[in-house]
């Protein structure tokens, strides 16, 4: 396939010139930090290529794009009938999903070989009951979350997400949807201890509409008609061409 599209290439003019390969040249130096030339020239040792092989590599790269732009991409077209239908067919493509932002303070509860200390599970316990109180009462919530919480969350006052709301457990997301912004929810037992978490916002699920997505749509669609026709056109260069 690769061979058939370069021939065509060569066939319709392209080529790869100096000043081409040389910005080329320069932007691959750039984006991989390599402006010295003797750490470029190390570079392509190391890929096993000199810079001969280098340029017919990227020319053959260069003929294939621009024989698949000329000869497919530029002839292909899309009709509003065929995003409309691609886009109604594909509504949760272009829904965004619902997302929370929390904050967090963890109360640990360290367990041993033996379990759980019940006197230190009640301290804790009450401990985040007071806490609650607190911040009901309108004391920061990073304050006290850099203060007391065991969790890594502190450094960010706590702050954790925006998370979506689909891949949280269940049990947490049918708590936090009885929940209104700002509130703050009963302490929580986990596996480390006592959790207390604050709804700090909610985002609801948002399909885009055809116009914001009609971009992708037919990006979408342009791809997959790619592949189509490239395989038409190269079922045709195979019938045209003499292979030994």
């Amino acid at each position: 396939d690769e061979l058939l599209l370069v021939q065509r290439g060569r066939e319709s003019g392209f080529a790869l010139g100096d000043q081409q390969f040389a910005q080329i040249l320069e932007n691959i130096k750039s984006s991989n930090n390599l402006q010295d030339d003797a750490k470029f020239q190390e570079a392509l040792k190391q890929e096993g290529l000199t810079m001969a092989a280098l340029r017919r590599n990227l020319e053959r790269q260069m003929l294939v794009n621009q024989v698949q732009r000329a000869e497919i991409l530029d002839k292909i077209s899309i009709t509003d009938e065929e995003a409309r239908a691609y886009y109604d067919a594909h509504r949760a493509e272009f829904t965004s999903p619902s997302e929370v932002t929390l904050r967090e303070i963890l109360l640990e509860v360290k367990g041993t070989d033996r379990g759980v200390n019940v006197a230190e599970d009640d301290a804790a316990r009450d401990q985040a009951q007071e806490i609650r109180k607190r911040l009901l009462s309108g004391e920061p919530f990073p304050r006290l979350a850099g203060e007391y919480s065991a969790a890594a969350s502190k450094a960010n006052g706590g702050l954790i997400g925006p998370l979506n709301s689909g891949e949280l457990a269940p049990a947490l997301r049918d708590l936090l949807a009885k929940m209104q912004v700002g509130d703050i929810m009963e302490p929580i037992r986990t596996q480390r201890g006592y959790q207390l978490l604050k709804l700090e916002s909610r985002t609801e699920a948002k399909l885009r509409s055809f116009e914001e997505a009609r971009g992708d749509i037919g990006n979408k669609i342009g791809e997959q008609k790619l592949r189509g026709e490239r395989e038409k056109y190269l079922d045709r260069l195979r019938a045209q061409a003499t292979i030994t």
